[in-house]
């Protein structure tokens, strides 16, 4: 090793052992260190009350260098004694690795006060840091649980999803954030529920706890579960709770180790500590969020300048993130990443841990937490009929059972139930907004919630209402909400739909929603249909009766639309006693179900209607339209295809391609595996998201071209173009995430698309 490179290594060694030196014995004076006995220097010499400790320390391992550096311990604990008689006297040779069988012997030698020991025995005097690594392995990191078991210990194999830089967008791998860290950065991490940040913070812990255990000049990593420690403002006694929980036998060395920055500090759930003493003063929201962080933020104001510390939580906790820096006191140069979103390949990853290996649906959440959820849940595959999925209805009504228990696990109080109905029933609220996801003013979400539980939220409840999955802050200087997760809102919405068809005469807060709302989607729709038929008393009479008793009293007809389009899902072939007419409502979709008798008794009357979806349509009477403006015909190539008397004073934007209809396709001169793999491509990818029923596939078809259909669903399976699932026990095949643009093209140019899937 070169000269100047030795130099430098004995001088960081040095420094590494008076820090730690003046941790243990100069807490009093940490200004103590180098000086001179008499004429001689010495590496560290601390005086305290009631002793005096000097320090030799070098990264030598001769036995010559114990000779000589004993020796002058030696003298110079005995100039240490007459100064100071009443004080003990010790002296440390310190080595940087464990020292030498000759080095032991030759400092036993001189007797005592003298005392041989490695830099990591004399750190543990300090803390025993390998013995707080070993204990807070088997400790809960945040909320990072096996969703089957809720087992933190036998998690799946962690699928790194890297969290982007605020501002610039840059990706950031979990190594380069462990290098940030070992360099001194600090890291506010932060992101929307169930977005892997307590993942990503047990796997920084990890890599930190490695390089700790291979280096001991490095700090250790302390991580700290905020919601531990509700209640508490003082970084010392959040450390010693720490300690006492993880069963580590001597807090107080973890806040020695603290004090002297000897630590890399983690906070994880800075979202997720209550606010002591909170009565419902609405009008002072930024102090009450301030005041909830106040023991994050004196760990940032109290820590050392050269400690780094990671912060994890929710953003939307707060309006913004100007008021989140100022709040959390977080460092100037700190790093804002923003937890990111697995791509395809890290989806397949997270789900083949739970054993799906077949294409992804394209109605699957991206969140890491939910698309576990599906996977432990065995939502993704059945035990008894080979690998199959669920419909959107399903997997989201039961995502949302999922979600709302993991938040109420955070609020004592507070059951599941009790969650989902309050996320619900401000989905409701959130209808009277153009694009159905809000504002929620701080004030509704007080209210939603005491109509729910049927008192006032206290300082827990508040804190639940702060953090709600699927909120994002909107306006940072009132403090509203909105939704941003549009297919969990629409799920959501579809609560006191089904409440409403269950019990007409409920008192429900959809009579409230007389004007122009927002209706539910395809999700919205596929969720209530699920509910509906698992409660097993609701029925075609009943839902309609619902619908029109509704209409009656003056709800919304874009209430009404969804409750028949519920009841169109589950009993196609039932009509209601009465005609229906829906005014002036905005639809995002409208799908004919393959199995209706006739839809003559239902009219829209100035509505708007995004697509209108005829593809499964067998000559049955439609329904009627008059002055509506239809944006996409698809299933049809023009008015001609269409029942006259039924489109009055209507416009449609844009027609289908006559080739890329059912007839066109049929007429089409090619193959008749061909025909049959783009009418099944055409109907599953008509309608987003949920996908048709297997029976639907062979519906107009003759039969030469129905004995293709197992072939070309096999064909198309085993693609990836489409994936099975199933819906209340019955066969539905549901568009591929990812795959619209390539079926799209296939479509468009059927004659001339070189694709793959097609025959020659």
């Amino acid at each position: 090793m070169p000269a100047d490179e030795k130099q430098q290594e004995e001088s960081e060694f040095e420094a590494e052992v008076l820090r730690i030196s003046r941790a243990l014995f100069a807490q009093e004076n940490e200004f103590q260190g180098s000086t001179y006995i008499g004429t001689a220097e010495r590496d560290g010499v601390f005086v305290g009350p009631d002793s005096v400790t000097i320090v030799e320390c070098t990264v030598s391992r001769h036995k010559n260098k114990a000779e000589k550096d004993g020796k002058k311990l030696q003298e110079a604990c005995l100039a240490m004694a007459r100064q100071n008689p009443f004080k003990s006297i010790k002296g440390f040779f310190v080595t940087r690795d464990e020292p030498t069988a000759d080095q032991r012997t030759v400092i036993k030698g001189f007797g005592r006060p003298l005392i041989a020991c490695s830099f990591a025995q004399l750190r543990s005097q300090l803390v025993d840091s390998l013995r707080y690594l070993e204990l807070r392995a088997s400790y809960p990191f945040g909320s990072a649980r096996e969703p089957s078991s809720g087992d933190y210990s036998d998690l799946k194999p962690y699928v790194a999803v890297d969290p982007v830089e605020s501002g610039t967008s840059e990706s950031f791998s979990i190594d380069r954030v462990a290098q940030q860290v070992a360099d001194g950065r600090s890291v506010l991490l932060y992101g929307d529920y169930g977005a892997g940040k307590s993942m990503f913070l047990r796997e920084l812990y990890q890599r930190l706890a490695k390089d700790h255990r291979r280096n001991p000049f490095r700090p250790f990593p302390i991580l700290l579960n905020l919601r531990d420690h509700q209640g508490q403002v003082l970084p010392v006694e959040a450390l010693e709770r720490h300690a006492r929980a993880i069963g580590f036998p001597t807090p107080s060395q973890l806040v020695r180790a603290w004090r002297s920055g000897d630590v890399t500090l983690i906070l994880d759930g800075f979202d997720e500590i209550a606010t002591p003493g909170w009565i419902g003063r609405m009008s002072a929201m930024r102090d009450i969020r301030r005041r909830s962080v106040e023991l994050v933020r004196r760990f940032c104001e109290e820590s050392r300048a050269s400690t780094s510390i990671v912060l994890a939580g929710r953003a939307h906790f707060f309006d913004s993130e100007r008021e989140m820096r100022n709040a959390l006191g977080v460092r100037d140069n700190s790093l804002f990443l923003m937890a990111g979103e697995p791509t395809e390949e890290q989806t397949k990853k997270i789900l083949n841990a739970y054993g799906w290996h077949e294409a992804l649906p394209d109605w699957l959440p991206s969140r890491p937490l939910l698309l576990s959820y599906l996977g432990s849940s065995s939502a993704l595959y059945g035990s008894t009929e080979g690998t199959f999925g669920r419909s959107a209805g399903e997997g989201w009504h039961m995502m949302l059972d999922r979600i709302a228990e993991r938040e109420a696990s955070m609020e004592v109080g507070v059951d599941g139930f009790t969650v989902r109905r309050v996320l619900e029933r401000l989905a409701t609220q959130a209808r009277r907004s153009s694009d159905g996801l809000g504002p929620i003013s701080q004030d509704e979400l007080t209210s939603v919630f005491q109509s729910v539980c049927g008192y006032a939220p206290d300082e827990g409840s508040y804190q639940l209402l702060q953090r709600l999955p699927g909120l994002g802050a909107m306006d940072s200087v009132d403090g509203s909400r909105r939704f941003v997760d549009v297919s969990l809102a629409d799920a959501a919405r579809a609560g006191d739909v089904v409440a409403c068809v269950l019990d007409p005469n409920t008192d429900s807060p959809l009579l409230e929603l007389t004007d122009s709302v927002a209706c539910l989607d395809e999700v919205g729709v596929d969720v209530a249909a699920t509910r509906l038929e698992a409660e097993g008393i609701a029925s075609s009479g009943g839902s309609y009766s619902s619908a029109i008793a509704f209409q009656r009293r003056g709800v919304s007809d874009a209430v009404i639309g969804d409750i028949i389009r519920v009841a169109a899902r589950l009993w196609p072939e039932d009509e209601p006693r009465t005609s229906i007419s829906l005014h002036e409502i905005e639809l995002r979709g409208f799908s004919l179900t393959a199995d209706a008798k006739s839809y003559d008794w239902l009219s829209f009357q100035n509505c708007l209607i995004q697509e209108l979806d005829l593809t499964d349509h067998s000559g049955y009477a439609l329904p009627h339209f008059q002055n509506c403006l239809i944006g996409q015909m698809t299933g049809v190539a023009g008015w001609s295809a269409l029942q006259a008397d039924r489109f009055v004073d209507c416009e449609v934007a844009q027609f289908d391609a006559q080739m890329s209809t059912a007839k066109g396709i049929l007429a089409l001169k090619t193959t008749p595996m061909n025909k049959v793999l783009l009418t099944i491509l055409k109907k599953i990818y008509a309608q987003r998201g949920t996908g048709r029923k297997e029976s639907a596939l062979f519906r107009g078809l003759d039969t030469r071209h129905r004995e293709l259909v197992p072939e070309a669903v096999q064909r198309l399976t085993g693609a990836g173009l489409i994936t099975p699932a199933r819906s209340s026990g019955t066969r539905i095949y549901l568009p591929v995430r990812g795959m619209a643009s390539r079926v799209r093209r296939i479509l468009q140019a059927p004659q001339s698309s070189t694709d793959s899937i097609l025959d020659d």
